[in-house]
């Protein structure tokens, strides 16, 4: 689907009637509202709410992907950079989902009819990932992915705040990266 003003403005109400209401929450008709367009405008962008849900999850995916990249292709050694891209994508995701009442109910959604897009986005990062430790001379690079991937998503599950997150994933990163390459 092209973008547009409208897919634009239809993806932005969305977004925040979503943080919330929640999804259940919230009704085509709500977001043609917000969106200030006609129900009939919306139904010819978006046959359903899910759709809108899915457009949405694609618009964050993005983001979140050059926010990972942004950190990976920065300065520093190997574990700096892969602290960084973690620390950055999981901090774009707490500070949007993790400010909402109805966090859980969205991630739960992301799991269900979000699903696929995700898994590609954790395939892409963890393959990015492995990467890096691959040419900095990790033994097992695609383990060590794997865990730190899980650990960071475990990790801004339990951060109280973004603020927190940097240094748990920083610390994290050192202790399992650090040694496999320098040792």
């Amino acid at each position: 689907m092209a973008t547009d003003d409208k897919t634009t403005r239809i993806v932005d109400a969305a977004q925040a009637l979503f943080l919330k209401n929640g999804l259940r929450g919230t009704s085509m008709e709500a977001i043609a509202r917000q969106a200030r367009i006609a129900k009939p405008t919306l139904y010819a962008y978006f046959p359903d709410k899910d759709s809108v849900f899915r457009a949405l999850v694609e618009r964050l995916i993005g983001s979140w992907r050059e926010a990972f990249l942004e950190g990976l292709r920065g300065d520093g050694d190997v574990v700096a950079r892969i602290a960084a891209a973690l620390t950055n994508k999981n901090k774009a995701a707490m500070r949007l989902i993790g400010s909402s009442p109805h966090a859980e109910e969205l991630y739960g959604e992301h799991d269900r009819s979000a699903g696929p897009q995700f898994k590609v986005f954790e395939a892409e990062i963890a393959a990015a990932v492995e990467h890096e430790l691959m040419l900095a001379g990790a033994a097992r690079p695609k383990l060590m992915a794997q865990v730190l991937l899980a650990s960071s998503a475990g990790l801004m599950h339990a951060a109280q705040s973004p603020a927190e997150l940097g240094p748990a994933i920083r610390l994290l990163t050192e202790r399992l990266v650090g040694p496999e390459i320098r040792g």
